[in-house]
C-alpha cells in the first residue's frame, strides 16, 4: 500500500479547494431554496473556477488511477479481441 505524502504547499492548496467547494454547495443549496438567479449564476461561477483550476489539486491522484486502470482494461480488451480473430 503506497502511502500518500503531501507537502506543506499541497495540503493548503487542498484545503483551500475544499473549503470553496464546500462553499460552493453550500451556496448551491442556497440557491435552490431561494431561486435566486444571482445566486445560481454565483454557483455556476464558481463551479466552472472549481473544476477547471481546483480539480487536480482535489481528484488529481484519483483521475491519474482511474486513467491507469482504463488503459491497462483496454490493453486487456483488445488482447481478447485479437485473440478471438486468431481462433476463428
Amino acid at each position: 500500500m503506497i502511502k500518500l505524502r503531501l507537502t506543506n504547499n499541497e495540503i493548503k492548496r487542498k484545503l483551500f479547494w475544499s473549503v470553496l467547494l464546500f462553499i460552493d454547495v453550500v451556496l448551491f443549496i442556497e440557491a435552490l431554496s431561494t431561486n435566486s438567479i444571482g445566486a445560481c449564476l454565483l454557483v455556476m461561477g464558481l463551479s466552472e473556477l472549481i473544476y477547471f483550476k481546483g480539480n487536480q489539486s482535489l481528484f488529481g491522484k484519483f483521475d491519474a488511477k482511474r486513467k491507469a486502470k482504463r488503459a491497462q482494461y483496454r490493453k486487456e480488451m483488445l488482447r481478447a479481441r485479437n485473440a478471438n480473430r486468431h481462433n476463428q
